[in-house]
């Protein structure tokens, strides 16, 4: 595997990672104030924001898997 396939799986792992730990506590922050709607704006904007965050970690992915498809069609 060539390094920048390395470098974009690993940008992907750690987006979606990220992306999904942002989700986590959007929902957690959301149910535990959910007897008052406007109380945590921060838990709106990471659900917001979250799914955003995770498929751009997607488009890395696929990203890593063209360079690495690329690669291998180029060596043949």
């Amino acid at each position: 595997m060539n390094s920048t396939v390395k470098a974009w799986t690993i940008v992907a792992a750690a987006t979606i990672t990220f992306g999904a730990l942002v989700l986590s506590w959007g929902s957690i922050s959301h149910q535990a104030t959910a007897d008052e709607p406007d109380a945590n704006i921060g838990a709106g904007i990471a659900l917001l924001f979250g799914p955003y965050i995770v498929g751009i970690g997607l488009l890395a992915g696929a990203v890593a898997a063209v360079t690495a498809l690329s690669q291998r069609r180029t060596r043949r």
